[in-house]
């Protein structure tokens, strides 16, 4: 990594050092909140061998690290396009494809860490989870958290104010979010919601960290880890484009 891409990065990082509260506190608030009611309702409930607390939880922790590494970067290029501090990056002799990689994998560290800490601290309101395929939850998380940096690098630098942020998010990651088996088994969605869900990128996603944590996977692992690995990559050529045009106008 050159130093220009390290000295984005590091800045980065800082920047969201700086609001620890809001990046940790309010997903864990969240998770804990979502627990508790899911913990209610769904006393005693199974589903194929996995406890739904635990299926549940799983989904919770995919969520936040998608949450987390594709606000990051939106809220920072936002924000430096409005403050005008952008001006600082297109002028920096480094390239708009490393531009966006820096932010991507701060992108990155922010939901990891967030993760860790939220699942540090929940993690105890949960009886029977285990790390059934580490080495895939681990990959699933690197990627998904790359793969949502560069999503959150291409809206960043294509929206112009927080207006369009909040009607993103709204609009688009929510329901996306919640056609993502977060919550429950596509299979009992009714049709077409089920067929629908399957063609949702962020479903894969929740599917193989879902796997990596306990075991249970809504569609093939396989296929899922291979729409999560092409996707990255269109997302990759993507974002080169978008700051490529965006970073030296």
């Amino acid at each position: 990594m050159s130093a220009y891409i390290w000295a984005l990065y590091a800045r980065e990082v800082k920047r969201f050092q700086k609001i620890w509260f809001d990046t940790v506190a309010s997903p864990v608030v969240s998770t804990l909140l979502y627990l508790l009611i899911f913990g209610v309702v769904t006393a005693g409930r199974s589903i194929e061998g996995v406890d739904y607390k635990a299926f549940v939880y799983a989904g919770l922790l995919g969520m936040v690290m998608v949450n987390s590494s594709f606000s990051n970067p939106m809220f920072a290029l936002i924000l430096s396009k409005n403050v005008g501090t952008i001006v600082d990056i297109q002028l920096a002799p480094i390239s708009p494809a490393r531009v966006g990689m820096a932010y991507a994998m701060a992108a990155f560290t922010r939901g990891i860490i967030t993760v860790f800490i939220a699942g540090l601290i929940t993690v105890w309101f949960i009886p029977g989870v285990g790390l059934d395929h580490p080495l895939i939850l681990m990959a699933a998380l690197v990627i998904t958290g790359i793969e949502f940096g560069l999503f959150g690098v291409i809206f960043g630098l294509l929206l112009k104010n927080f207006e369009s942020l909040t009607f993103l998010m709204t609009f688009v990651m929510q329901p996306m979010i919640f056609l993502a088996g977060v919550f429950y088994p596509i299979s009992l969605l009714p049709k077409p919601w089920d067929f629908v869900s399957i063609f949702n990128p962020l479903h894969h996603n929740i599917n193989l960290i879902r796997y990596g944590l306990v075991g249970y996977s809504d569609t093939a692992p396989l296929l899922s880890f291979a729409v999560i690995v092409v996707l990255s990559l269109v997302l990759f050529g993507a974002m080169n484009a978008v700051a490529s045009r965006a970073l030296r106008k």
